[in-house]
């Protein structure tokens, strides 16, 4: 484009007028010009475009591919590896102390660390005493699953990460045992630990508790917090056999009450019992028996599922997983309960000294609401 610049020359009488015409002029052969070139240049831009532009994608075609088939395993995949490393670290624990060498990582600290990777953060995954209000304890317990969020150790060491803890048994999920070798005496040992913390003073919920601060109702019909406890071991001594230490498992659990029993014995590499119902007015479906509700007014029969069938640990955290979630604990008092028990408090001896409530609260109760005050 070439401007055109139009001068006015001094001393012409009609310069004003032939300014205006020149002017004229030029913005007309302007406009012209200017739209032939924007003319041009639009079909230009659209024979670049024919010629070079991509066509639009076919947007219906953008649908989440199917990966059911490797994602439905994924997570057992993990507790398998995680099983997997669990007897490598076993192996190798047992070769140093045939050795006399210093063994690594205890077998129980192992199957903690994994065992912080399969279940959600929300859970505290420790060791140490577990103890009831009234001072009794089962003693060092190799797993503990805690609430610290709403609980709070009864003691913690002064140091981190050095010496045990104390924690009251109200705030745990679930209590575990772990074994190197299973055996008849070492699986006898096992179950009177669990068996004695489930037998700590820990006050049932009501049957429909929503959330740790609430009851929502009165009924007795079953709990929120049952204890869930298990047994783990790396293998099986030599002249045992998995028959006959489910066997011994089954006749010990016979003799105690349903809240005493231990929900789980799981040997890796090998399988694993809990413990499972029929639903009432059903002849097929069968369900974990979670001790809860509905099964703790029916009986329940010991379920196996061997190696070949799925691994021992992903069944066990599968287990331990639907425990959690159903399972709301009760913190109310609970600094009160593991705090002096002779307290002595002084009150005025007028009864003249005191606060009285304001009128716009005692004007409220005119007011019906449906609850009784």
């Amino acid at each position: 484009m070439h401007w055109r610049i139009v001068h006015k020359r001094h001393g012409d009488s009609c310069g004003a007028s032939k300014l205006g015409i020149v002017r004229g002029l030029a913005n007309k052969l302007f406009i012209e010009e200017h739209d032939e070139h924007a003319s041009n240049a639009k079909g230009y831009e659209n024979m670049v475009k024919k010629k070079f532009a991509r066509p639009l994608p076919r947007v219906s075609s953008w649908q989440p591919r199917d990966a059911s088939r490797p994602l439905s395993a994924a997570f057992e995949k993990q507790c398998k590896n995680a099983e997997e490393r669990l007897l490598q670290g076993l192996e190798y624990e047992s070769n140093f102390a045939v050795d006399s060498f210093e063994s690594g990582i205890p077998f129980e600290s192992l199957f903690r660390r994994e065992l912080k990777q399969l279940i959600p953060q929300r859970y505290m995954v420790t060791d140490g005493l577990l103890l009831d209000r009234f001072g009794k304890t089962a003693g060092k317990c190799d797993v503990l699953l805690f609430n610290d969020f709403w609980f709070s150790p009864a003691k913690s060491p002064v140091f981190e990460d050095t010496g045990l803890r104390y924690f009251p048994v109200e705030g745990a999920y679930a209590v575990g045992e772990i074994k190197q070798t299973l055996s008849s005496s070492t699986l006898d040992k096992a179950m009177e630990k669990l068996v004695i913390c489930h037998r700590l003073n820990r006050p049932n919920t009501f049957a429909n508790r929503m959330v740790e601060n609430r009851e929502s109702d009165s009924c007795r019909h079953g709990l929120t917090n049952p204890l869930f406890s298990f047994i783990l071991a790396g293998k099986i001594a030599k002249g045992d056999t998995f028959d006959a230490l489910i066997n011994r498992f089954f006749d010990i659990c016979q003799k105690l009450k349903r809240l005493e029993t231990p929900r789980a014995l799981c040997v890796l590499n090998e399988g694993i019992v809990f413990w499972g119902y029929q639903r009432l007015g059903s002849t097929n479906e069968i369900k974990p028996a979670l001790f809860f509700k509905e099964d703790l007014f029916q009986s329940v029969f010991p379920i196996r599922i061997g190696k070949n069938d799925q691994s021992p640990l992903y069944s066990l955290i599968q287990q331990l997983q639907l425990a959690l979630f159903h399972t709301i604990l009760a913190p109310e008092d609970l600094a009160t309960a593991y705090g002096s028990l002779n307290e002595k408090i002084q009150t005025p001896s007028s009864p003249s000294i005191a606060l009285p409530p304001d009128d716009e609260w005692i004007d409220r109760l005119l007011t019906p609401c449906g609850n009784e005050h």
